[in-house]
């Protein structure tokens, strides 16, 4: 990893043309340009399609404590190991005749799960480079690059296509076994196992303390000093994004994980209209967001110990509920709360993309700003 890690490196000190419009480019007005990163000449990292899969009792390859982001389509579940994913970023699945997009930023710790139907046309992605130190994505037929942030096409002929968010889960292997004991799991048995830590060699880690290589902080164009730039947020959506809204005016809220960790598994928020909840777990650090509001009437969430672990139930029924907003037991068994799109990332990739949002607990208006104190950053729109 070392060596591989020191070839990259000495790869990005080469000089690489700035990305330039070629006239018949589409870009996003909000865009900067010389911000985007295409990294595809540069990191060796591959989307993969339709990864191989086997039953959880089969994966003698994965430790509990390893974390996988899980996805369920109807009775159907899927893992997928971080160990894995990281290489690629992204995965282009399908469950029945739901195709999806599972993608994640290893560096900023953001899972992101996409349906890949745009106008009745599926559509494959790959792996494109950075934006705001962020993992972006292209579309493989027309090459438009798409941020993982939001889903939405910056450049190209799909450039103001925004694509349909869609639940995922980043939690434990253990965890996940537990909510969906039936689960598939992707298998490093592929093309690209050689790319792959072996087990015990030590988990994909979760977040950084600072960029790992130094072609990140040239994507920069927006930050924010309320809060350190590598602190762990949820960051969860108010309003809707499905419909290529600006991101500028999206309402978007982020709950410091320092903070949900004081509040002991549950936080209960009233914010633009919406009455919020969040479950925590503290023992995988895993994390969403619901209205609490279900068949017209509020319900109030507290977290207590069970089994191994933590359970939420509502105060008004006894009702016991997963960290998925799924009640399990109880007179409401069956049901399930409203989801509200929400992903775990660090501050900077968040406050980059959402620079109008709120944070749990402040009311103090957004500082822009340089978060990493060494010079002005290209501001963006």
């Amino acid at each position: 990893m070392k060596v591989w890690l020191a070839g990259l490196l000495a790869l990005a000190a080469v000089s690489v043309p700035a990305w330039a419009q070629d006239g018949k480019d589409k870009i996003a007005a909000d865009i900067v340009p010389e911000a985007i990163w295409d990294g595809r000449k540069i990191a060796p990292f591959k989307a993969i399609d339709n990864p191989p899969m086997v039953k959880a009792s089969e994966a003698d390859f994965l430790d509990d404590d390893e974390y996988v982001l899980g996805v369920t389509v109807g009775k159907e579940s899927r893992a997928y190991p971080t160990r894995f994913t990281w290489w690629h970023h992204f995965i282009n699945d399908q469950i029945g005749d739901t195709p999806y997009l599972v993608s994640y930023c290893s560096v900023c710790n953001t899972g992101i799960r996409f349906d890949r139907r745009v106008n009745g046309k599926t559509l494959l992605f790959d792996f494109y480079g950075l934006y705001n130190g962020v993992v972006i994505m292209c579309e493989r037929e027309t090459e438009s690059v798409f941020l993982q942030v939001a889903g939405r096409a910056i450049k190209g002929p799909m450039t103001g296509t925004t694509l349909k968010t869609q639940p995922l889960l980043d939690t434990t292997w253990k965890e996940w076994k537990k909510l969906h004991p039936n689960t598939l799991v992707m298998t490093p048995e592929n093309d690209f196992k050689k790319f792959y830590r072996d087990k015990g060699m030590g988990n994909e880690p979760r977040g950084h303390a600072r960029f790992p290589a130094p072609f990140f902080r040239p994507t920069m164009t927006r930050g924010d000093k309320r809060i350190p730039p590598f602190d762990k947020v949820l960051g969860v959506h108010l309003s809707d994004t499905s419909q290529g809204k600006d991101p500028a005016k999206t309402v978007s809220r982020a709950y410091p994980i320092k903070t949900l960790q004081i509040a002991g598994g549950v936080l209960t928020d009233d914010a633009e209209g919406k009455q919020v909840v969040v479950f925590f777990d503290p023992f995988t650090v895993s994390a969403a967001a619901f209205e609490r509001k279900l068949d017209g009437k509020p319900l109030t969430f507290e977290a207590r110990p069970f089994g191994d672990g933590i359970g939420w139930f509502d105060k008004e029924t006894g009702s016991r509920w997963t960290v998925e907003g799924d009640a399990v037991e109880g007179p409401l068994a069956g049901k399930r709360l409203p989801v509200l799109e929400s992903h775990l990332s660090q501050w900077y990739g968040w406050a980059a993309y959402f620079p109008k949002t709120s944070i749990y607990g402040r009311n103090d208006a957004a500082q822009p700003g340089n978060p990493f104190d060494d010079k002005d950053l290209p501001q963006g729109k």
